[in-house]
C-alpha cells in the first residue's frame, strides 16, 4: 500500500496539528508522541484532499481527550499559581489552560490560536456547533473568574 500520501499531509498540517497538541497538552514529548500516533492512525484509512484536514484535527483531538482521561484526570482543577493581570498575556500563561477541560481548551486553543470560526471548529471536531458555543462560553467564564480571583 502507497502512504506517500500520509508524508505529504505530515508536511503540510504537521506543524500546524503538533502547535495545536502542543498548546493543548502543555508536554513538547507527549504532543509529539500524540501528532506520531495522529499520522499512524491516519494510515489505515484512505485520506482525501478536502477532508484530510479535518480528519487529522479529529484524530489529534480525540488522542489528546484519551490522554487526558487516562494520566490526567483532575486537569481542569490542578493549577497552582496565579495569572499575571496583564491580558495581552492572558493566553500565553501555561497556567491558565489547566483550569479549563480538555473540551474547553481544545476549543478556545482552534478559535484564540488557531484563527478558526466555531463552526470550522464544529466541522473540524465533528460536533454541534452550539456545543462548541457552550464550551467556548464556559471556558471563557472561568477563565475570567480565575482572573478575577473567584476560583
Amino acid at each position: 500500500m502507497d502512504y506517500g500520501y500520509i508524508s505529504y499531509y505530515f508536511k503540510i498540517y504537521g506543524k500546524e496539528i503538533y502547535s495545536y497538541l502542543r498548546r493543548l497538552i502543555g508536554k513538547e514529548e507527549t504532543a509529539k508522541d500524540l501528532l506520531q500516533e495522529t499520522f499512524l492512525r491516519a494510515m489505515k484509512i484512505s485520506l482525501e484532499e478536502k477532508t484530510a484536514k479535518s480528519y487529522l484535527y479529529k484524530i489529534a483531538h480525540n488522542l489528546a481527550i484519551d490522554y487526558f482521561r487516562k494520566n490526567n484526570p483532575f486537569a481542569d482543577i490542578d493549577f497552582y499559581e496565579r495569572v499575571e493581570e496583564n491580558p495581552e498575556r492572558i493566553l500565553e500563561n501555561q497556567e491558565i489552560w489547566k483550569i479549563l477541560s480538555p473540551m474547553e481548551r481544545s476549543v478556545l486553543i482552534l478559535y484564540y490560536q488557531q484563527g478558526y470560526s466555531y463552526r470550522e471548529i464544529s466541522k473540524k471536531l465533528g460536533i454541534p456547533l452550539n456545543t462548541i458555543k457552550s464550551y467556548a462560553f464556559r471556558g471563557k467564564k472561568k477563565i475570567y473568574n480565575y482572573i478575577k480571583g473567584d476560583e
